[in-house]
């Protein structure tokens, strides 16, 4: 299984600490190891040439900085051509970036050092001599918008055309949350060194890393109750049992979305189709005669039924074994609130999304037991239950995840461009998808799926971590054969088979 965690800011700070002590290095000697590592890559994974190559090394004054310095003097030692630029006051710089400075002084390595505005002509007409730029500006520590010099460098270099390689994370990215401060280089390149970021993954990150390439420098793992990671298919493959020839439907799953209202009655149909194509046995919608007229069930495999009060429902639920609630519903009829308050008592998992997430708000006090419950909410429905903004979320998601799960032990998936996925025991980051599935109707794929998956006797937080991954998966063959721009729900759908059989390897 993957053992690869994400970890924060703090955490990370840590691990190097830790490393340099239990190895009795300096962080000095770890940047060297850092730096070897990334020259490397260079080598390996970009494939950067003697002969072609003209690579400029652009370095603030901390240690991301002498991370840089230590790529550009390997490079120099092997011949490659190489300049660098230092952007910033000279006092300013680490102990680790002096020593560097004195060593790529000694290697005769050109310098042009960025004290003012004055010389950001000079670095344009360097990048123009360039074929790739190397961002070593800022790390993981920074904390502050950026402005003043800095943003006339960072845009300087935004509006080149050349190539750019960043060192952990593309400087003006916060490491903790993924946003860019002010603005931020658009890599085309990320050397990730030893463990992701949450930063790497979350808000802005997609945007400006590019293709990622994480690094292993030696740094030493530390026992941890952390339990972040990123989701990968490959931990995955077969998990799903093996459909038995003397079976019947009622071994797959019977699901039941509960949902719909004027004008909302193809969300239901969109989540009990999804489950279906996830390989349920039985799927059905339950919403309220005065809908009646205004659904086409355009799927005949899709049992239905109306009901005209809560008992009607009630009976329905009837040797069903999950239950999706949300899809559809409006936030304008109090009696959801009362079928809410009812199926919970059922003991039957339940997915609930969306304006079922608005329901659950306000019974959240009353619920004993969460242990059966999953949530799918995107940053707005997240907001309305913790009682934020959605920019609230948007800036700390992972800590709003984290209080969410250890206070009532539910299972939530945080959905974005990385879908967050969490339990009180692990959190999980998908990177999964693309731009086009920010589409009508997505969410209540998701949900359908994920209700499929529980129905067929997964645990909740596998069926989740799975049922995140089809619907990615999903939505990657979709864009394959629609684009994005043309991406639509039942798309999603239609790519289910594939999704599946690639995922069963």
């Amino acid at each position: 299984m993957n053992n690869n965690r994400i970890v924060n800011v703090n955490e990370m700070r840590f691990m190097d600490q830790y490393t340099c002590k239990q190895l009795d290095i300096s962080c000095l000697e770890l940047m060297q190891q850092a730096g070897r590592v990334i020259y490397l890559s260079l080598l390996e994974d970009i494939g950067i040439s003697q002969e072609d190559d003209q690579i400029l090394v652009v370095c603030g004054t901390g240690n991301n900085g002498g991370d840089g310095m230590v790529v550009a003097l390997n490079l120099k030692q092997n011949n490659y051509l190489v300049k660098v630029v230092i952007v910033g006051k000279l006092s300013a710089l680490s102990n680790e970036a002096k020593a560097m400075l004195v060593k790529i002084k000694k290697a005769n390595i050109e310098i042009l050092f960025i004290e003012e505005k004055s010389k950001l002509p000079s670095f344009a007409l360097l990048i123009r001599e360039t074929t790739l730029l190397i961002d070593a500006l800022f790390g993981i520590g920074l904390t502050r918008k950026i402005e003043g010099l800095y943003y006339d460098v960072i845009n300087v270099i935004n509006l080149s055309n050349v190539d750019v390689a960043s060192i952990d994370i593309p400087s003006g990215i916060n490491a903790d949350n993924g946003l860019v401060y002010g603005i931020a280089v658009k890599a085309d390149f990320t050397f990730i060194i030893q463990n992701y970021k949450v930063g790497n993954l979350i808000g802005d990150a997609l945007d400006y890393h590019g293709s990622k390439i994480l690094l292993d420098i030696g740094i030493l793992k530390v026992v941890s109750k952390t339990r972040r990671f990123l989701l990968e298919q490959e931990d995955y493959f077969r998990i799903l049992p093996p459909r038995l020839n003397n079976s019947h439907k009622y071994h797959y799953g019977n699901v039941l979305t509960i949902g719909g209202s004027k004008g909302m009655m193809g969300a239901p149909l969109l989540s009990a189709y999804s489950a279906l194509r996830s390989g349920s046995g039985l799927s059905s919608i339950a919403y309220k005669e005065k809908y009646h007229q205004d659904i086409i069930n355009i799927y005949p495999e899709i049992m239905s039924t109306t009901y005209q009060d809560i008992a009607e429902l009630m009976a329905f639920t009837n040797k069903k074994n999950v239950l999706i609630f949300g899809p559809g519903l409006s936030k304008k009829d109090d009696e959801n609130l009362k079928i809410l308050r009812e199926i919970l008592k059922l003991n039957l998992p339940i997915v609930i999304d969306a304006d079922g997430i608005y329901y659950l708000k306000q019974l959240i006090d009353e619920i004993n037991d969460f242990k059966k419950i999953i949530i799918t909410p995107h940053y707005g429905e997240m907001a309305i239950l913790m009682d934020k903004t959605a920019k609230e979320i948007e800036e700390n998601p992972l800590e709003h995840v984290k209080t969410l799960v250890k206070k009532y032990q539910l299972t939530i998936v945080l959905k974005a461009s990385t879908t967050i996925i969490a339990n009180k025991n692990s959190i999980y980051f998908s990177n999964y998808g693309n731009p086009g599935m920010a589409t009508a109707g997505s969410g209540d794929v998701l949900s359908g799926i994920i209700g499929s998956m529980i129905g067929r006797g997964l645990k909740i937080m596998d069926a989740a971590k799975i049922g995140v991954l089809l619907h990615s998966l999903a939505g990657e063959f979709a864009k394959e054969e629609n684009g994005e721009e043309s991406l639509i729900a039942t798309d999603i759908i239609k790519c289910l088979p594939k999704a599946i059989i690639k995922l069963k390897g």
